[in-house]
């Protein structure tokens, strides 16, 4: 029989970068992206970044949808 003896939860950050900027992500899913503030993004390609535990994973990506003030919701693809 297996025993937990704790739980255990990983250090997670998910951010999106454009040139030099970088913006939180809230929310990640496989082909779009709520950011965790609302702010208007005028480029059409950044990269997205996931760290998890200080392990770093980059994807370079191209929006599929405009970022408006308006709404943190965007949609991406694959560079």
């Amino acid at each position: 029989m297996i025993k937990n003896s704790g739980t255990f939860s990983a250090d997670v950050k998910l951010l999106l970068h454009i040139g030099s900027e970088q913006f939180e992500i809230g929310s990640l899913g496989p082909d779009y992206g709520i950011l965790r503030d609302e702010l208007p993004i005028e480029s059409g390609e950044g990269v997205l970044e996931t760290i998890v535990d200080n392990q770093s994973t980059r994807w370079n990506i191209r929006f599929t949808s405009p970022i408006t003030g308006e709404a943190k919701r965007f949609t991406f693809e694959a560079v």
